[in-house]
């Protein structure tokens, strides 16, 4: 039990460095620097060093310049390509691919959109196995320098073994997708549920959020939420925590492709935005086109997008309640089309939620597309790093 104790320790160690180096390198930092924040000592700092620079995940760069007396450090940095992982998303219209290299770098990317049908998995297997080959075509890396994948996928994912649950919107259900991967891919497959990977993608890129307690509210072709706390996803008992989507705010309402009546994403998506129109009798057949009749002041439009404004505010306002983060993070591609939404549906909080709890309450607008894309990737670097520390040990 003490040896393993020891090794968890050793294992713990190499990744706090190696974190240090990644969020500190666009800055100098050197052995000396990691061992006053570490509070550990120089030596065993300087072993921890040389192991991830053996593992190739760290390098040594320039002498840091300094008007300190004495021996100069030595400026340390995430080796760019000691650890090449790709990045898969799978939503309801399209799927992203991308790779990106250790300095957390976007490489290149590919998207294919889909057709308005259900997709078989294997289709979707030999899909991302052909656009992969095309983007290795793009790039200074092989196929075989690409480590690991990770995919996220809409729906409920189980992400330790790869399996789907379910993904109505392809009609899916008990789906081994991670194993239909590896297979075909010929790479170790990491899964996740499409939201969580989102949020992991944008906490990773802002430091700011790092430690913080998180809601991440997506809003385009479906509505969806993840929670971090403190770093880490709250995931509950089937990987479902935060599956807004599903919850039913209008029994009886239009059906949802869950099978279920008046679920959130009936209400406040893009194409249900258009439905309602077309139900209201009006000609609307592309979300663009409520964007610009609001933008010009159409008196009907303008009434539409206050109401839709409201459900948007009592959704943040049930998050607020089931989640007590003082972070709200909102994005998707609804709202990186169309920031007014969101801005309507700020103003109308003030009077749903207790003055507690508003106080303290920050709502961000998230304006990166892809983030379910990157967050894949993030996943699959994550998971090699762990198997390559590991082995170092």
């Amino acid at each position: 039990m003490q040896t393993q104790n020891q090794q968890n320790i050793k294992m713990n160690n190499l990744k706090m460095v190696l974190e240090i180096i990644k969020e500190y390198q666009n800055t100098d930092i050197s052995r000396a620097d990691i061992a006053k924040m570490t509070h550990m000592s120089a030596t065993s700092i300087s072993r921890i060093v040389d192991t991830l620079i053996s593992c190739g995940l760290v390098k040594e760069d320039a002498a840091i310049n300094s008007d300190k007396v004495g021996r100069k450090g030595t400026r340390l940095k995430a080796t760019a390509d000691g650890l090449i992982t790709a990045g898969v998303s799978i939503d309801s219209d399209n799927v992203s691919l991308c790779v990106m290299n250790f300095s957390d770098e976007i490489i290149a990317s590919k998207t294919v959109l889909l057709e308005s049908r259900h997709y078989d998995p294997d289709e979707i297997v030999e899909m991302i196995d052909s656009m992969f080959t095309l983007l290795c075509a793009e790039i200074p890396y092989t196929r075989q320098q690409i480590r690991a994948i990770g995919i996220s996928c809409i729906g409920n994912v189980d992400y330790r073994k790869g399996d789907i649950y379910f993904a109505p919107q392809f009609g899916w259900s008990h789906v081994d997708f991670g194993k239909k991967a590896g297979d075909v891919l010929k790479k170790p497959i990491y899964m996740e549920n499409d939201l969580k990977a989102a949020a992991i993608s944008v906490v990773r890129q802002e430091k700011g959020y790092k430690q913080a307690d998180i809601t991440y509210l997506s809003i385009g072709m479906g509505v969806g939420s993840a929670v971090i706390l403190k770093g880490k996803i709250a995931r509950g008992s089937n990987n479902a925590f935060g599956e807004v989507g599903h919850v039913i705010v209008q029994p009886g309402g239009r059906k949802c492709d869950c099978g279920q009546r008046g679920c959130v994403q009936t209400t406040l998506t893009r194409n249900s935005l258009i439905e309602e129109c077309r139900d209201a009798g009006y000609d609307i057949t592309q979300v663009e086109q409520i964007f610009d009749l609001y933008r010009t002041g159409t008196e009907w439009m303008v009434e539409f997008i206050n109401k839709t404004a409201s459900d948007l505010a009592m959704l943040i306002r049930n998050l607020v309640y089931m989640y007590n983060t003082n972070y709200i993070l909102v994005g998707g591609a609804l709202i990186v089309d169309f920031p007014e939404l969101l801005d309507l549906a700020r103003d109308k909080l003030a009077d749903l939620i207790h003055s507690n709890l508003y106080s303290d309450l920050k709502i961000i607008q998230i304006k990166t597309r892809n983030n379910s894309m990157t967050g894949a990737a993030f996943i699959a670097q994550r998971n090699s790093i762990d198997e390559i520390i590991t082995n170092a040990g």
